[in-house]
């Protein structure tokens, strides 16, 4: 069995799931390829085998030798329906029209050396009652007589995000996966819950949880904060602190201040004390304190 689609394996839907008359069978005569159309598409969330309702028109068919296929779609939640594709000659593609569907979608495509009927499975509400009309019609073909191929998608609402921040520039992401930077619009979100972060070197990264609409278009607006420490500057006498040669105050004094390493200048308001410099390192959501006195006559500062 081939198929042409690449499809991700969905929770609930993965092949070793699926009952064995509903696999590819071991010895087949028959080598089938299988290909949704029109392809599907490519959504913010980075999942594979997606579809606007009403969801694929057709899956193209192609054996390497003269079969007779039949489609069965089964969806989430509903009832089987069989799709008769005829009679495929050798080589040549054959497409199956595909009923409409919703949610996750299997479709087994049966293909045989003779025709098999299996309208039996119409209306049918579990794999196992769709794998047991397949058996029973495949009895009667000869060792290696058919194979099955299975094709998964799934049909739901799309939405759209427009996400700005409070720094231009800053990266986008849905559910992990890279969208671009803002300011930015991520159409074709699939409907549901869906996690936007947006982050920058520098700030703190603003994660939320959002519940995307069908056909609707949602503004996010991410505040970005820098990330910093905090150095706290006490003396037992008045002082001026400068902060890289900025000017931030007297003492007592708090700041909030981007981590690394800093000039920290205190600068005894009184004649006769020196000003003390220290190289001062600031780390993130710490708090730094620089403490000064005047010791015999001479004014000291410390960091601890």
């Amino acid at each position: 069995m081939k198929t042409l689609l690449p499809v991700m394996l969905l929770s609930g839907l993965l092949v070793g799931c699926v009952p064995a008359p509903l696999r590819s069978q071991p010895g087949s005569q028959l080598v089938l390829e299988t290909q949704l159309t029109p392809p599907p598409l490519t959504v913010a969330t980075g999942e594979g085998g997606m579809y606007r309702s009403p969801g694929p028109a057709a899956l193209r068919v192609r054996s390497d030798r003269a079969a007779s296929v039949t489609a069965v779609v089964v969806p989430q939640g509903g009832r089987a329906r069989v799709v008769p594709g005829g009679t495929v000659q050798a080589g040549v593609v054959t497409s199956v029209p595909l009923p409409a569907s919703q949610g996750f979608t299997q479709v087994f495509t049966v293909a045989s050396v003779r025709p098999l009927d299996l309208t039996a499975a119409e209306g049918a509400r579990s794999l196992d009652a769709v794998a047991r009309v397949v058996e029973t019609a495949a009895a009667t073909l000869p060792a290696g007589g058919y194979t099955v191929t299975t094709t998964v998608y799934r049909v739901t609402g799309l939405g759209t995000l427009q996400v700005s921040a409070s720094v231009p520039g800053a990266a986008v992401r849905v559910n992990g996966r890279l969208a671009g930077t803002t300011p930015l619009t991520v159409p074709d979100v699939p409907e549901g819950p869906v996690t936007v972060e947006v982050s920058r070197a520098g700030f703190m990264t603003v994660s939320q949880r959002f519940n995307v609409q069908a056909d609707t278009v949602a503004g996010i607006s991410a505040v970005l904060r820098p990330i910093t420490g905090s150095l706290k500057v006490d003396s037992d006498v008045p002082a001026r602190v400068l902060i890289g040669g900025q000017d931030a105050g007297l003492t007592p004094l708090e700041v909030r201040v981007r981590p690394g390493t800093v000039n920290v200048n205190v600068v005894p308001l009184a004649e006769g004390l020196r000003t003390e410099t220290l190289l001062v390192r600031v780390r993130v959501s710490k708090q730094t304190v620089v403490a000064c006195q005047v010791t015999g006559g001479e004014f000291l500062c410390s960091v601890d």
